[in-house]
């Protein structure tokens, strides 16, 4: 893999910063590494040892708690710190503000679900799902018809009758 930096010499070191909706990946060769990092070329030994490494971390994850500190809904003052931590937004203006990071927090929050899921009551479970069911058959019915495949098409509209009767015809 080739540096990030100066696409030229062979990437050796891979650099790992912050976490959550922070988090950022670099992978640089050694000289970029030392140029980015602002690490004292005065050490004749190993410029990546543990001290400057901590120090550098440090700074790094100060810099980046303040700035998800500073992003506060101007609302109810949740901040984007509590809302990734919580998974529940303050209130209806929070979408608004924190509208570029909410993307993010929903599939978090859905265990990597693209889209909101959210939760079906009990009573109306059956009736749902016979919806979905009947919305399914629809379309391969419709799928079935586009490709001229009639008589499995007239199979599936018996389906979809049946399922909208009540299942009476069984």
């Amino acid at each position: 893999m080739k540096c990030e930096i100066c696409n030229e010499r062979e990437a050796a070191i891979h650099i790992s910063k912050g976490s959550g909706l922070t988090h950022q990946e670099q992978y640089l060769c050694e000289q970029c590494a030392n140029q980015s990092m602002d690490i004292n070329y005065n050490q004749t030994d190993n410029p990546f040892d543990i001290q400057t490494l901590l120090k550098m971390l440090a700074g790094n994850s100060k810099r980046n708690q303040t700035e998800t500190e500073e992003h506060a809904c101007p609302t109810c003052g949740a901040t984007l710190q509590s809302i990734v931590k919580n998974g529940l937004f303050g209130c209806s203006h929070c979408y608004e503000y924190f509208e570029r990071y909410v993307p993010e927090i929903v599939t978090r929050v859905q265990l990597n679900q693209q889209r909101h899921i959210g939760k079906i009551p009990s009573q109306a479970h059956d009736t749902l799902k016979l919806k979905r069911d009947i919305e399914t058959l629809e379309r391969t019915l419709q799928e079935k018809v586009k490709t001229q495949a009639f008589e499995e098409a007239a199979v599936i509209r018996d389906q979809i009758q049946e399922l909208k009767d009540g299942g009476a015809h069984e």
